[in-house]
C-alpha cells in the first residue's frame, strides 16, 4: 500500500517500486505534459 508524506521541502513516497512509479506518472500527467517534480511540492504558506 502506497503512502505519501509531504512537507514544504520534500515529498516521501513509501511503497513498492511499481506503486511509486505509477503515482509519479499520475501526478505529472495531472499537472500537465511539461511539469517538473518540483511542481509536486506543496506551496510554502508564509
Amino acid at each position: 500500500m502506497l503512502k505519501r508524506y509531504a512537507t514544504p521541502e520534500k515529498i516521501r513516497w513509501v511503497g513498492q517500486a511499481w506503486e511509486i512509479r505509477h503515482a509519479l506518472r499520475q501526478e505529472l500527467r495531472r499537472l500537465g505534459g511539461k511539469a517538473m517534480l518540483r511542481d509536486l511540492l506543496p506551496k510554502a504558506q508564509g
